[in-house]
């Protein structure tokens, strides 16, 4: 299906397609892969961190100065465990509950050399996994658990940290959901427009993100919708986040809730979108790369937003493109995007928007194949699906 046939032309006219680096983000489950329980899911509380640790150590990517690696330095490398971080009275660090593993792609100069080096470094990944029997798993959502639960629970150190501290908000509906985060840096764009374009991917992400949908089960059985992860992290955790220098920051924080202080200098300029479920597949995954892209470069999108629409959200995870406002919202900022796209040249951008023409087209979703499928998750990682991919 094309979303451009003839081309398109606007009052501002063609504009060439700016320099857009991006980076990729992408949450596993660990799933049993030989034994009695061959194709279990691990659960949370039942992965060996310290063996896994272990196993991951030696790894891509240490020390890559275009990644932050955090306070306590876990979060280093290509891959590293995905989890909540324990402390004692004292405020020493003391243990990490891992809920799976992530992948983080350093920035590269377009959406297929971003997905290339995913794959690659999730190639890698998988083989040492396999080591230890374990293999990646992708839903949106654990599909067994129902919460989280502190063990032991929180303590009052860690009660004041976690309530001065917003980004721990929501930190024991984190430990359950999985998904991508999509970055984007436009190095030429200002702040000004960032922001803009910030504002407007808030604003269309209750429409867009159906394209996504993959956690449509709890406790073992079907939800009454088709993404539980939306309906409950929609009013706890942020959908966009726009990061600038330190100095910027200070002096422009109080402007926007979407604003976040870069880690590094090179971070300045980061659009970061977080309100994806984890995407089965490769096509998919650049199907929505290129749709956030041309949503920023698209002149006729009028909504702008920095609150999440709760509402609307849970419209969306309970009903997808079946309601006519999702539906009529997707499928304006997709036809935008591809005018956008188009007018800056890139078909082969606007090419790879055609998968959530066909979701829209059928109303349906990645969580109704899922559900269709049988199965709680999908076993194995996104290269499983795209056998060929440069390395990294």
């Amino acid at each position: 299906m094309r979303l451009c046939q003839t081309p398109t032309t606007s009052s501002t006219g063609s504009r060439p397609m700016p320099a857009v680096h991006y980076g990729i983000e992408f949450e596993y489950l660990l799933a049993d892969t030989r034994g009695p329980q061959a194709g279990r899911l691990r659960d949370i509380h039942a992965l060996d961190v310290a063996r896994l640790a272990d196993l991951l150590a030696d790894k891509p990517g240490l020390g890559d100065p275009t990644l932050a690696e955090g306070d306590l330095g876990i979060r280093n490398g290509y891959w590293y465990l995905e989890g909540d971080e324990r402390f004692d009275l004292d405020g020493r660090f003391c243990g990490f509950v891992a809920k799976g593993v992530e992948i983080r792609t350093p920035p590269r100069p377009g959406v297929a050399a971003a997905i290339d080096c995913l794959l690659d470094i999730e190639r890698q990944l998988a083989a040492r996994l396999e080591r230890d029997d374990l293999g990646l798993a992708i839903a949106g959502f654990d599909p067994l658990r129902t919460q989280y639960g502190y063990q032991p629970p929180l303590n009052a150190f860690e009660q004041r940290l976690r309530a001065g501290d917003r980004e721990y908000r929501g930190m024991e509906l984190s430990m359950l959901t999985y998904g991508p985060d999509l970055n984007l840096s436009l190095p030429d764009w200002s702040t000004r427009r960032n922001l803009d374009a910030a504002r407007k991917l808030n604003h269309y992400a209750p429409y867009i993100v159906p394209f996504s949908f993959s956690s449509p089960y709890c406790a073992g059985r079907p939800w009454h919708g088709w993404s539980r992860r939306t309906w409950l992290r929609c009013d706890q955790r942020p959908a966009v986040k726009l990061f600038l220098g330190l100095e910027e920051y200070a002096e422009l924080a109080d402007s926007s809730p979407l604003l976040r202080p870069a880690r590094l200098a090179r971070e300045a300029g980061r659009i970061e979108f977080k309100a994806f479920d984890a995407m089965p597949s490769v096509e998919l995954l650049a199907a929505c790369c290129h749709l956030l892209t041309g949503i920023c470069l698209a002149d006729n999108l009028r909504g702008r937003s920095e609150i999440p629409d709760v509402a609307l959200y849970r419209r969306a995870a309970l009903h997808a493109f079946d309601d006519p406002e999702i539906r009529n919202g997707a499928r304006a900022a997709l036809y935008a995007a591809a005018e956008a796209l188009d007018r800056a040249g890139n078909a082969a951008a606007v090419e790879g928007l055609a998968p959530l023409a066909r979701l829209l087209s059928s109303r349906s979703t990645p969580a109704h194949a899922l559900r269709a499928s049988g199965r709680l998750f999908h076993p194995g990682g996104l290269a499983d699906r795209l056998p060929q991919a440069a390395a990294c």
